[in-house]
């Protein structure tokens, strides 16, 4: 029987239908048959609800502490995990859903550990879920660490560079997010840019990452390197990907910073012409340049502020910039206007559709 592996390393199921009633065997079949059915349909509800049913036939028939019930315990504790991880965008939220896969990957580990050789790389599966179902983030960098070791010593190049960019994801928002974690990141992308194609999803995936990590390292050159890449490879999918968007967005940034108005006002076009992260989107900046402040105003130790209203297009550029109200002087209203004409934005969307819309903004002046 194989379990549902997030970073396909199946074993072997070891049936005991012999030592089954036939009606049990039946009732277990037909729940297993229907797991594996709702799982390529990625039927969420139904993969749960059956997952579950194996689970519990599958204890009564092979025992509780049995190693093809701790591998049904994974599938069920993966199938509770979706939803969690779909609503809390990868954070671990203790939840009802949560802390019962915790419990599911907990006995699973016990069992994979008393019936897999050390180091064995069937271990890595109820070592990556635990990690991703506890709210403890010392216990989880301990489980993945050991996981990427137990990868590492099998030389599977494929599930390191899985298990690493799993473990950057888990800890990149904890006090356990050193530069050893982020370097799993490129790591990852090294192996998928050496063992997989150039249109493989898994590598385009790491290839944003890794720009994204450069852009934000301060390293713009590499940054735009990859995710020039990373569009080139969406652009061929037949939907829009999340993150090719966010790529446009990254690449409005990088290359007003570098003074390439002409290659920035590219993206922003393209960011229109796409289907966007939510059919209702509002306009969101993307580049937003401060305005100067005043010499002559900074000498007097002047401060003030500027209220504009201006409209952003369907291409996300701003137009028409007037001011509200203000305070200080003409030259804070002067430098408002002036920075707001580099600012670059997704455009707002309704129904899917780039429109034009307006919007509003205070601009603080203020003498640290």
């Amino acid at each position: 029987m194989k379990t549902l592996l997030r970073i396909s390393i199946a074993a072997a199921f070891v049936s005991q239908f012999a030592y089954a009633e036939p009606t049990d065997i039946n009732s277990f079949s037909q729940a297993y048959q229907q797991y594996n059915v709702s799982l390529e349909s990625h039927n969420n509800q139904d993969t749960l609800k059956y997952a579950q049913q194996a689970y519990e036939l599958g204890q009564i028939k092979f025992g509780q502490d049995s190693f093809d019930s701790a591998k049904l315990a994974i599938n069920y504790a993966n199938a509770l995990m979706v939803e969690p991880k779909n609503n809390n965008q990868g954070r671990v939220i203790e939840d009802e859903a949560t802390l019962k896969a915790h419990q599911l990957f907990t006995s699973a580990l016990a069992v994979y550990r008393e019936n897999v050789t050390d180091n064995g790389i069937e271990l890595i599966d109820p070592l990556v879920g635990l990690a991703e179902s506890t709210t403890d983030d010392k216990y989880a960098k301990t489980l993945l660490f050991e996981a990427i070791e137990i990868a590492d010593k099998a030389d599977n190049q494929l599930t390191v560079a899985e298990v690493k960019l799993i473990a950057f994801h888990r800890l990149s928002r904890t006090e356990y997010y050193t530069r050893k974690v982020r370097d799993f990141a490129f790591d990852a992308y090294d192996i998928y840019s050496r063992k997989l194609p150039e249109d493989a999803i898994k590598r385009v995936d790491a290839t944003y990452l890794a720009g994204a990590l450069y852009e934000a390292m301060g390293k713009p050159t590499q940054a735009i390197d990859n995710l020039v890449e990373v569009i080139k490879q969406y652009q061929a999918l037949p939907y829009s990907h999340p993150y090719e968007l966010r790529a446009h967005a990254l690449l409005v940034k990088l290359y007003e910073q570098k003074g390439r108005g002409d290659k920035a006002t590219e993206h922003c076009v393209a960011i229109g012409k796409m289907t966007p992260w939510n059919d209702q989107q509002e306009q969101t900046p993307l580049f937003r340049k401060p305005p100067n402040y005043p010499q002559s105003y900074a000498q007097r130790r002047k401060s003030g502020w500027v209220q504009v209203e201006f409209t952003v297009d369907a291409n996300g550029f701003v137009k028409s910039p007037e001011i509200i109200d203000s305070k200080g002087g003409a030259q804070f209203e002067k430098e408002s206007i002036e920075a707001l004409s580099q600012w670059r934005y997704a455009p707002k969307f309704v129904d899917g559709k780039p429109t034009e819309a307006k919007s509003t903004v205070q601009l603080e002046f203020t003498i640290g």
